[in-house]
Parts: structure tokens; sequence; C-alpha cells
């Protein structure tokens, strides 16, 4: 009783803090905004092919509950771990960790009641949405009796179960050292589109137990009422935009039909989340920092408090300060500038600079089509990390008071840390622009420079406004999967594969430079 007491307050108190973030209210926003596209067409479920007939349920309650709750899983499940997967960092950044450590907290019930508060964050989205569906039925019409049942099973048997597996994923990357900060971000965007959502898809349908999103429950009983409808149809299901060719033809669809053995095999994935959790909490240090510190400095000599016996005084240092000369103050760019660049650079492995390496001189080397289709992208993403610091350093090591305290920051060092990141995304798209002039491509050379002064632009404006370098590696990953990797041409910020937009990122570039500039004298008021 006494553990399932602390868990409550634990994930209460969590709960609460993180529903009064600025983060949570963004989310939110973009989850309505989510419904608004599904309520209007633009993000929607139908079967068939984009090529040939589609078709798609009539908009009841059993076909409205079930396609937002496939777009809640796909689109928050990909996004909202980067909304929850914060809590454990926050308590060692804010020395609460340390408080807890003292504590008779254990380490599974200290990870079980982080993990019931980002339950408890999604739960909400889902549950917005799932208010959401009902104002789309009542909107469309099509039928609009409103059978809460129908509507609501989805949502309880099929969203919140998957919400509770990314809630654990957030916590498993967080009791693990090196997944803990940005590295674990890139890994989770990858691993989510091309793991999570691969193997629920393709496997989820023949192995309930894999069926996480939920595409194998809802498709065969889909695929049924569509074949007795339409004999024509010949298989094939897909969430996204429909098709611009063709009219969608609806058909009648009652929903899945819940029975035990189906609730059952969706409860299998709470079970799966609570091991998830509790695996994290095998590798979880509980805050002990000390192996950390031992493996970083090896060497390190004792400190005062290690080498003074106990009760034995210390003897008193003076401290004198030199005045600064006056010709201190003076901007000097280049050594500003050098120290930006190492700053940038700094704690950067030799291997890390061998690959940089190496894709830069394959950027002289491969085909112009190698180097747009994989070859540059590779390129300006191993960077990545570098620049996800821009603009939120001085949060990140606290140094707030140091930095602003300095003559001109906003003057002189805001755009000379813009000019480091411009400079290293320079460095590495120096071959594609040789090539381009080479072969005589003037608009695919102002796309890429146009893109390469998009990229600083939009992590330093990112950084200085949220003070944390997550928004910025979500984002820009975003725009090479999508753009660059997947050729939706309004997000090819590089202009791999269209030209036409870089206009567009040159004054996006300016404007979100303006937005920097604005946030950093907020940070200063």
């Amino acid at each position: 009783m006494k553990t399932l007491n602390i868990l409550y307050h634990m994930a209460r108190a969590d709960f609460l803090e993180r529903t009064r973030r600025y983060s949570f209210l963004i989310m939110l926003s973009l989850m309505l905004y989510l419904g608004y596209l599904v309520n209007i067409g633009q993000i929607t479920l139908f079967l068939g092919s984009y090529s040939g007939e589609s078709y798609r349920g009539v908009f009841n309650s059993a076909w409205v509950g079930s396609m937002m709750t496939l777009v809640i899983n796909f689109l928050l499940g990909w996004f909202g771990f980067y909304l929850v997967k914060n809590s454990i960092a926050r308590d060692y950044e804010t020395g609460v960790g340390q408080i807890i450590a003292t504590t008779p907290i254990s380490r599974p019930v200290y990870m079980l009641g982080k993990w019931l508060s980002n339950v408890l964050v999604l739960g909400v989205l889902v549950f917005i949405l799932m208010l959401a569906a009902v104002v789309m039925q009542l909107i469309q019409r099509e039928d609009p009796q409103i059978q809460l049942w129908a509507l609501s099973a989805p949502f309880l048997f099929v969203a919140l179960p998957f919400m509770a597996l990314i809630a654990a994923l957030a916590v498993f990357f967080e009791s693990i050292r090196w997944l803990r900060g940005s590295f674990g971000n890139i890994v989770y965007f990858f691993l989510f589109i091309s793991g999570i959502a691969v193997i629920a898809i393709f496997l989820g349908v023949s192995i309930p137990l894999l069926d996480w999103l939920g595409f194998g429950i809802f498709t065969s009983s889909m695929e049924a009422a569509a074949k007795a409808m339409y004999p024509a149809y010949q298989g094939g299901l897909s969430l996204g935009t429909p098709p611009a060719s063709a009219s969608i033809r609806p058909f009648y669809w009652t929903g899945v039909e819940w029975t035990g053995a189906v609730i059952l095999t969706r409860l299998s994935t709470w079970i799966l989340a609570v091991g998830v959790t509790l695996l994290g909490a095998v590798f979880f240090d509980r805050f002990d920092s000390a192996p950390s510190r031992r493996r970083s400095n090896p060497g390190s000599m004792p400190t005062a408090t290690e080498d003074v016996p106990a009760g034995e005084a210390q003897p008193s240092t003076r401290v004198r300060l030199t005045p600064l000369p006056a010709s201190s103050v003076r901007f000097r760019f280049a050594q500003l500038f050098l120290a930006e660049i190492r700053m940038l650079l700094k704690g950067l492995a030799w291997w890390w600079y061998l690959v940089a390496l190496g894709l830069v001189v394959a950027s002289f080397a491969v085909p112009l089509e190698s180097l747009r289709q994989s070859v540059l992208p590779a390129a300006l993403v191993w960077p990545l990390l570098l620049w996800s610091g821009l603009g939120c350093r001085e949060e990140r090591f606290h140094t707030r008071q140091l930095v602003f305290s300095a003559p001109n920051p906003i003057r002189n060092q805001l755009p000379i840390a813009w000019l480091a990141g411009f400079a290293l995304a320079l460095l590495m798209g120096a071959g594609a622009a040789f090539r381009f002039i080479l072969a005589g491509e003037a608009f695919s050379l102002f796309a890429l420079l146009s893109g390469l002064l998009f990229i600083p632009s939009l992590a330093l404006m990112l950084g200085v406004w949220t003070g944390s370098s997550k928004a910025f590696e979500v984002i820009y990953l975003l725009f090479v999967y999508l753009g660059l990797l997947n050729k939706v041409l309004q997000l090819d910020y590089l202009g791999l594969h269209t030209t036409a937009y870089w206009p567009m990122y040159l004054l996006v570039s300016a404007i979100l430079m303006i937005l920097a500039v604005i946030g950093r004298k907020r940070q200063m008021l």
C-alpha cells in the first residue's frame, strides 16, 4: 500500500509539473491542428492505392474512432516520445535526483512512477483527440449518431496501450547514459520509422502481439467490408493524403468486434510496457555520478576536501583582481570566431573527423545522382549534434550570467555563434557546391547555399527560444527525412529535388535570425 501511495504522488507531481510547461501546450496545439487536418481530409485513412480505385468508410463512430487512433499512434507515437523524454534528465539537472537517492525509494518504484507520469501526459492528448473525433463526426454528418463504445474502444484498446509503450521507451532511453541525451533522440527518430512502425505494419497482421500501431486489428475487418460492397477491391490500406486524381468511394463499416480474446491481446502491450520500464531500472544508476567522474578523468588529482584531514584549518588565500584594460573591450572578430569554433568542436573524437573527412571527399568523387540521394544528406546530418548546441549552450552549462555580462552580447556573440555554425555547414557542403559549379547548375548552387544558411539559423532560433537542443534535433531530422529522403518538395531545404523553394528558405533564414535576436533580448531582461 505504501508503494502505491509513493507511485501515485510521484506520478501526480511530475504530471502537474509537465502539463504547466510550454512544451505541453505546444504539443497540445499541434494535436488539435492534427485533428483539424483529419477533419478537412488532408490526413485520412483509405483502402486501395494512390493510382487505382480508393475506398473509405462512412464517417460513423467506428470509422472515425479507428482512423483517429491510427493517426495518433503513428504521429504521437513518433513525436510524443520527445515530449515525455525529459523527466529523469530534469531530476539530474535540478539536483532533485540526489535528494531522491537519499530516500528509500527503490529504482523500480522510481522508474514506474516516471512511466506512469509519461502515460498520463500522453493519455491526456489521446483523450483530447477522442473528443476531436466526436466533433469530426458531428461536422461530417454522414452518420451523426454517436455510438460511444464504437468510437472510444479503439482509443482505449489500441491508442492507450501504444502510448504506454512509448512512455516506457522514453523511460528506458533515459535510464541508459549514452541514450539519455541528443544521441538517443536521433536513435529513436530512425528506430520508430524503420523499426517499430515497420514491424507493426508488416508483421502485425499475422502476429497480433506485434500489432502495436493497430493496423492489423483494423485491416482485416475493413477489407472484408470493402470487398463485400466493391468486389473489384484488390487490397491495401493507407494513412495519409488521399489521392487527388480519383474520388474515394464510401462503404459502411461497423467496426471491430471487441471480444475478450481481442482485448487480452491488446492488454499484452501494457505488459510489454511495464517490462521495458523495469528493464530500464536494471540500467538506471540512481543518480550516482561517481562512476562517470572516474571514467571521464581517471588520473585527476584529489580535491582539497580529500587532501586535508578533518578539522585541520586551511590557509586563507588572498585573491588580487587585475583591472581589465580598456583595450580589452574592443570587438575582436578573429579571436571570438575561433573561440566559437573551438566550442562547437569541443570534445569530438578522432573518428568523428575521419567520418566527416570521408563524407566531404565523397562529395567531390561520387556521381551527382548519388550525391543528391545519399552523400550530401549524410554529410549534413553528421554534424547535427554540433549545430543543436547553438543558442542553448548558455542554458545547458549555466553560463548565462557570464555570457550576457560580456560587452554587447547580442551584437557580438550571437552573430559569431551563427557564423561558426554556417562555416561548419559550408565545409560539409563544399564538395556539393563545387560539383554544382562544374556542372553549371546555378540554381542548384543557390538552393544549396540557401539551405546551408537555413541550418544554423534554425538551430540558433530554436536553441534560444527553447533552451534545449531537442527541438532542433527533431525538426531538422524531419526536414531531412521528409524533404531530402522522401522528396516532400516543400521541405527540400537544399533544393536536391527541386530548386523552386530556395528564395523562400532564404527569407525564412532571415526571419529565424530576427526571432533569435528577439529571443536573446527576452532572455536578458
